[in-house]
């Protein structure tokens, strides 16, 4: 089943947003009351990547054990708030990762992840039956090589599906796993590269050329949609009862960019969606499928209430994370805050990576691909303490957000907007958020970090009928909500 809420509810209530990022993963409680939402952890967890049949994969197993532990938190939460429990349930993920669901609901093998090795070269292979120009014109989205089409095209589990099998992305397979229904969202639907730019239908070209079948999918579901309800014995187990699950902004990105407290005079909203990736670009009406665009290397990826996300991928604090779990295994004790201020002190300028270097895409000893890819401006060879090298990374990542936010305003045809929201995990980064506004010479405004997770609760309680059914009603929401920090060229940092 799908479709709207119900009458929802006219004073405070509590829903559940659970979502799921490539390193971690979270369940929180959303209160909304009186205009604002307040967020409550509920519940955190790893999310890591295991070889598993000789492909690098999620372990879904071990997520849905801790969804599970985390919605029972999240209610509980909401009783001890004086609440009656969760009014709805809203699931959001990363995106292109898919799990195969047979007709019985059992998984077939593994849900393998997009950093997999497996997608090597099939993008070229398949330019040969269908040009990546082709392709681009017709979905609007970059050529990425772990794009849902290369890794389906790759999948040689295919082949030997029983009848009734669907290819359910991530945060699908989550709703599968609550309600028992199949559907596709349609924001995370729009980054696999084979739904038609701007259209809610998968291209019968893009899909002939990688021999996959549309029956493989489910139906389309929007954000906003009713989902289904919780499994009634999932539920009783849980002690949650059957809550309704309501599709939100599924892919992260979507739910993120709801949340940026943007003002009507911002059109076109630029943001940086920051945390593992950084997604940078504006916000459209329409998609940009121009060859340019393409040749450029953007994306345009579907947003809620029918928006566009034109945006490039850079690696962001991946590359970060990834070196200090470097130095962390090499028995060093790293801590992100000292490192941040040590990085903030170091002289600059000094060198420079292209954080969009694919050698960057796959984890280990990242510490020492960026020592050995750093650039010298100076006289120094590479860097030699951490902080030098965080403080190459994080000024490389500045100049990287200056050059495709200026490329994207071009592609566009729109001028360079008077400030840039920075939203996410990396909104907390100032140093990064400084040197961002310098690079570009606009403010820079901060906030929220927990974008994805407001996002999710945001369109859950416009659903239940608890938020108004029109423009700038969520991002009103939001800044009623959170503090921000601004970002001036000049140096000065100010509350807002």
């Amino acid at each position: 089943m799908s479709g709207t809420a119900a009458a929802g509810p006219t004073g405070p209530h509590a829903v559940a947003a659970i979502d799921l990022g490539a390193t971690s993963g979270r369940v929180m409680l959303g209160v909304v009351s009186r205009g604002r939402i307040e967020l409550i952890g509920a519940h955190r967890f790893e999310n890591r990547l295991e070889t598993r049949e000789v492909h690098l994969s999620w372990d879904l197993d071990a997520l849905w054990a801790e969804i599970q532990h985390g919605l029972s938190a999240a209610h509980d939460l909401a009783l001890v708030r004086g609440l009656p429990g969760l009014s709805s349930i809203g699931v959001d993920s990363w995106a292109v990762d898919y799990a195969l669901i047979g007709p019985d609901g059992e998984r077939v093998g593994e849900v393998i992840a997009y950093r997999d090795d497996r997608t090597d070269a099939v993008a070229d292979r398949l330019a040969e039956t269908i040009p990546a120009t082709r392709q681009f014109a017709l979905t609007g989205i970059a050529q990425q090589p772990f794009n849902t089409l290369y890794q389906l095209a790759a999948d040689d589990r295919l082949a030997d599906l029983p009848a009734g099998t669907t290819a359910l992305l991530v945060p699908d397979a989550i709703g599968f796993l609550l309600t028992g229904e199949r559907r596709t969202e349609l924001t995370n639907a729009s980054t696999t590269g084979m739904l038609d730019a701007g259209e809610a239908a998968w291209s019968p070209e893009i899909l002939a050329a990688a021999g996959v079948d549309e029956g493989l999918f489910a139906p389309f579901i929007a954000p906003g949609e009713v989902l289904g309800t919780v499994r009634p014995e999932l539920g009783a187990r849980l002690g949650i009862g059957e809550v309704p699950v309501i599709a939100v902004g599924s892919h992260d990105t979507a739910s993120a960019v709801l949340a940026v407290p943007a003002r009507e005079e911002d059109a076109p909203v630029a943001f940086i969606s920051s945390g593992t990736w950084s997604l940078i670009g504006l916000e459209l009406a329409a998609p940009v499928a121009t060859e340019a665009a393409h040749r450029a290397g953007f994306t345009n990826e579907g947003g809620v209430d029918g928006t566009v996300r034109f945006l490039k991928n850079v690696a962001g604090m991946w590359l970060v994370s990834e070196s200090i779990r470097q130095w962390e295994e090499s028995g060093a004790r790293v801590d992100l805050d000292d490192l941040l201020a040590a990085a903030a002190v170091v002289p600059g300028d000094r060198f420079r990576i292209d954080p969009t270097d694919p050698q960057f895409l796959t984890p280990g000893r990242m510490a020492d691909r960026v020592r050995d890819a750093a650039r010298p401006l100076g006289e120094d060879e590479f860097p030699r303490t951490p902080a030098e090298l965080v403080r190459c990374i994080l000024e490389s990542l500045a100049e990287t957000y200056r050059d495709e936010l200026q490329a994207a305003c071009r592609l566009a045809r729109v001028a360079l907007p008077d400030r840039l929201h920075v939203v996410g995990g990396g909104s907390r980064n100032a140093l990064l958020n400084q040197l961002t506004a310098d690079a570009l010479g606009i403010e820079v405004i901060a906030g929220p970090m927990e974008a994805t997770a407001l996002g999710n609760v945001a369109i859950q309680s416009r659903a239940l009928g608890a938020v108004p059914d029109e423009p700038g009603a969520i991002r009103h929401l939001v800044r009623a909500s959170v503090e921000l920090a601004g970002f001036r060229p000049s140096g000065s940092q100010g509350e807002r």
